[in-house]
């Protein structure tokens, strides 16, 4: 594993992994929001899969639901959801003021730059392709497609970059199997997005895995940043 740096801005963390590489730089970095911060467990699945070397960047301590929803909605999940929809916010910050960091720390601008997340994050890394053309591709891993009015939108609206290197899309294939009919709907909306950006030449690919929400989060986040470097 590489070493690590670890620094606090604007109260959220950012940690950054290096490559452990004669020449980072050569390699992409990833840039992944996680509820808690788990670069090193996921690198070392990486590392099991035979995955090809690459800078990672952590951002965690984050507001969850408020900043990683894309427009404001009233609880879907939970009573307690904070759905405030700062999306376009959070997006700003990560290029305006954590790209620049984590460069700074890598010493220079990378070969490509990748967005990863799981759940809510996941979903932030689908949304974040329709706004900006400074990510080559994308893992969402369970993400919360299910969110209200994302399927029309990705759908309907046109992605910044039409030479994504590939998207990769998984579930668990007990997530849909739960009593909310919004919740039901993840697997289908992930795959009319598959279908809708293979019809456009991206390499795309969904895949099901066993269990819940909860099981195997750093195996699954893994497993589509080894499938999305092999592209």
């Amino acid at each position: 594993m590489a070493d690590k740096t670890q620094t606090t801005i604007d109260r959220r963390t950012v940690t950054v992994y290096p490559a452990q590489a004669d020449d980072p730089l050569s390699l992409p970095v990833f840039y992944s929001t996680d509820f808690k911060e788990a670069g090193a467990a996921v690198l070392a699945r990486c590392q099991k899969l035979g995955c090809a070397p690459f800078n990672l960047a952590v951002i965690s301590d984050i507001e969850w639901d408020q900043l990683l929803s894309p427009w404001p909605h009233e609880p879907v999940v939970e009573k307690d959801d904070k759905f405030e929809g700062r999306s376009p916010e959070y997006l700003g910050w990560l290029l305006g003021t954590v790209v620049p960091y984590v460069e700074g720390q890598l010493g220079g601008e990378p070969a490509a730059s990748y967005i990863s997340g799981y759940s809510m994050a996941g979903l932030f890394s689908i949304w974040a392709l329709y706004q900006t053309d400074f990510f080559a591709g994308a893992v969402c891993g369970s993400g919360s497609l299910w969110y209200p009015d994302m399927r029309a939108y990705a759908l309907t609206h046109e992605l910044r970059r039409n030479d994504l290197r590939g998207v990769y899309f998984s579930l668990g294939d007990r997530e849909t199997k739960v009593k909310n009919p919004v919740l039901q709907t993840t697997e289908d909306v992930m795959r009319d997005l598959v279908d809708r950006y293979t019809q456009l030449g991206i390499p795309t690919v969904f895949e099901s895995n066993p269990g819940n929400h909860f099981r195997d989060v750093d195996l699954r986040m893994a497993k589509g940043i080894t499938w999305l470097l092999a592209q």
